[in-house]
C-alpha cells in the first residue's frame, strides 16, 4: 500500500534511505511527529531527543519514520544530516491537518503536530503513531474556544496513536469528554485509570485496560474486520520515576497561563510558549519529563507494529 502511494505521488512526496530500504524488507514503520522536534523543545536537546527517540524504535525491531515537509515535499523519514539541518531551522511553520496543503505549496519548513502527522499516516497507510501528548480542550475553552484539531485528526485517522495522555495544561477531564463524545476508542496502558502526560493518574476512568502490544493489535485488528472508520488512542502513563506532583505543578500551569493571556500569546504559540514558561519554572523538571514520556511511548509504539505484523 506505501509503496503504491509513494510511486503516485513522488513529485510531493520523499523518503529517507532507510525508510526505503525497510519498506522493501517490510520492516514495520513506526510515524513520529516532528512540532516536538521544531516547537516543543529547545535545541539541541530537541535533536539528542529526537535521535534517542529513533533509536529506541530500531532496537525494538521497527523502524521510525520522522514526519516534516521540507522543499514543498512531505519527508517520511528523515536521513541523519537532514535530520540534523531541521532541528536548526529557526524559522519553521506548525502543520496541522488545516494548512498541511499551503505549507507543501509554499516550500517552507513544517513541523508536523498530531493532526498533520495523521493526515500523512493516513495518505502513506502507516498504522502507529507516536507522539508525546495529544492536544485537546484549553483551559480557557468557553472563552476562546480553543479545542485541539488533533482530536478530530484521531478520530478520522484509522491509526493507532500512543501517547501519554493530553497535555497537562490543557483541561483534561473535558478533553477526555469529547474524545468519548467523538465516539474515539481510548484505552489506557497497563493501569485503570487514564494518564495526562505529566501525571500518571488523571482520576478518570479508562473504557478498557490494555496490558500487552499484541491487546491492541488484535482490538486494531477487529475494528478493520468490522470496517471502523475512527481512529484508536492508546494512554502510555509516563513512567514512575518522571511523573510530576499535581499540587506543585497546577499552580505554575496556572500563573503561565495569566501571564501569557497579558501578553496577547494566543492559538497556535499558545501551548509551545506555556511549556517553555513551565521548563523555566520548574528548572528543567518538565522537559526532562518529556522527554522520558516520549521515549517510553516510543519502545511502546515499536512493539505494537511488530505486533501488527504478526497479527
Amino acid at each position: 500500500m506505501i509503496k503504491k502511494f509513494l510511486n503516485k505521488n513522488k513529485h510531493f512526496v520523499k523518503c529517507s534511505r532507510e525508510v526505503l530500504k525497510a519498506i522493501d524488507r517490510e520492516i514495520p514503520l513506526v510515524a513520529l511527529e516532528s512540532s516536538i522536534i521544531s516547537h516543543g523543545m529547545p535545541y539541541p536537546q530537541s535533536l539528542e531527543m529526537a535521535k534517542e527517540i529513533e533509536e529506541i524504535i530500531r532496537d525494538e525491531g521497527a523502524q521510525p519514520a520522522t514526519l516534516a515537509l521540507l522543499d514543498g515535499k512531505i519527508q517520511i523519514g528523515l536521513d541523519p544530516e537532514v535530520l540534523d539541518a531541521f532541528a536548526k531551522i529557526q524559522s519553521v511553520e506548525k502543520v496541522s491537518s488545516s494548512n498541511l496543503d499551503s505549507t507543501i505549496f509554499s516550500k517552507k519548513a513544517g513541523g508536523t503536530t498530531v493532526a498533520g502527522s495523521l493526515r500523512i499516516c493516513n495518505l502513506a497507510a502507516i498504522s502507529v503513531f507516536v507522539t508525546g501528548g495529544i492536544g485537546g480542550v484549553h483551559r480557557d475553552a468557553s472563552e476562546s474556544m480553543d479545542v485541539s484539531a488533533d482530536l478530530q485528526a484521531i478520530k478520522e485517522s484509522k491509526i493507532i496513536t500512543i501517547c501519554a495522555g493530553p497535555k497537562t495544561i490543557l483541561d483534561i477531564s473535558k478533553t477526555y469528554e469529547v474524545l468519548e463524545t467523538l465516539s474515539i476508542p481510548v484505552f489506557s496502558y497497563r493501569q485503570k485509570n487514564l494518564p495526562a502526560f505529566w501525571y500518571r493518574d488523571s482520576g478518570i476512568s479508562s473504557a478498557c485496560q490494555i496490558d500487552s502490544p499484541e491487546e491492541i493489535s488484535e482490538i486494531f485488528s477487529i475494528a478493520r474486520e468490522t470496517n471502523s472508520s475512527k481512529g484508536i488512542l492508546l494512554c502510555n502513563p509516563i513512567p514512575k520515576k518522571y511523573s510530576l506532583e499535581r499540587v506543585q505543578l497546577e499552580p505554575l500551569i496556572s500563573s503561565g497561563v495569566i501571564e501569557l493571556k497579558k501578553a496577547n500569546i494566543t492559538g497556535k504559540k499558545l501551548t509551545p510558549s506555556l511549556l517553555s514558561y513551565l521548563v523555566k519554572k520548574t528548572n528543567g523538571k518538565t522537559l526532562l519529563s518529556n522527554i522520558e514520556l516520549v521515549k517510553s511511548n516510543a519502545m511502546l509504539g515499536a512493539k505494537i507494529a511488530k505486533a501488527l505484523k504478526f497479527a
